[in-house]
């Protein structure tokens, strides 16, 4: 088979799926190491047998709601390759919020040999962390993860980023490991917002493939964040800037929340699409 009619005979395959032609470019881009200008340049060129069948065994990952990101151990965020796999979330293009909202308050609050504290909660792949390092010198990062298997993607990343003299990374719940009384200029958190029962909005093939402790935070989506603010409260742990993406529909929930632990400013925005997405509270 030439490429043309590989990729085709994928498209067709994968049916009506939302993104069977981008998917089917990239999985094919990926086995045969070549990038998709590459694809639609050698629309002719025969495809060895072998790669055809191990292209096929790929779609049916696919087909079955695999995130094509865990097939080619990367994803792109924030104009980064991070690796990826079935041990930490997908990054989504909406959390690059976070990253431009924190960008702008270093960029803003910079001094001359400044050297900022910023925290990251739940940071699954490193890639807020490792976005905000690459895009920013005058900082220090500490990352945190209660999950082992996500902290070794984590310093994978850092690594790949050659980073590791400017990101930490350690394991802890939310912020076990903070000392009382630490102070940071900004937490930035993307913790798991999901509800198993209330505002449960995420896709069959999301829940299937994706790790669950990435994913749900409690029956309304909000325990984890509930649990970070009274540990903030708690622990006397001051900033200047905390941001954080919650989901859809969560928008009023999270209002209330806000209020009950911060009567200083507070603010809620919008992604793109018009939807209540990320908080930010002014220390």
């Amino acid at each position: 088979m030439i490429i043309r009619d590989v990729l085709k005979f994928a498209v067709e395959y994968l049916g009506k799926t939302e993104n069977a032609v981008l998917d089917s470019e990239v999985v094919l881009g990926f086995v045969l190491g070549v990038d998709k200008e590459y694809l639609f340049a050698h629309g002719n060129e025969e495809v060895d047998g072998f790669l055809v069948n191990l292209f096929k065994k790929y779609l049916d990952r696919v087909k079955n709601g695999e995130p094509v990101s865990y097939i080619t151990n990367s994803k792109e965020f924030y104009g980064l390759d991070f690796f990826v796999d079935k041990r930490v979330l997908v990054p989504r293009p909406e959390t690059e919020m976070l990253v431009e909202e924190v960008l702008q308050f270093l960029k803003s609050n910079a001094d001359a040999g400044k050297c900022f504290r910023v925290l990251d909660v739940g940071t699954g792949s490193g890639n807020i962390a490792i976005a905000l390092a690459k895009n920013f010198d005058g900082q220090d990062v500490v990352a945190l993860d209660v999950s082992e298997s996500a902290i070794e993607v984590a310093k994978i990343n850092i690594e790949q980023h050659s980073l590791e003299d400017k990101v930490q990374v350690y394991q802890s719940d939310l912020l076990d490991v903070i000392d009382d009384g630490e102070n940071f200029d900004v937490i930035v958190a993307n913790l798991p917002y999901i509800g198993r029962i209330k505002n449960n909005y995420v896709g069959g093939g999301v829940e299937k493939h994706e790790p669950g402790t990435a994913l749900f935070g409690g029956n309304d989506g909000l325990k984890l964040y509930k649990k970070m603010f009274q540990q903030i409260a708690d622990k006397r742990v001051g900033f200047k800037l905390l941001v954080g993406e919650f989901g859809f529909g969560q928008g009023k929930d999270l209002e209330i929340l806000l209020s009950k632990y911060f009567d200083h400013g507070w603010r809620i925005k919008s992604d793109l699409a018009g939807i209540d997405r990320m908080f930010a509270v002014e220390g």
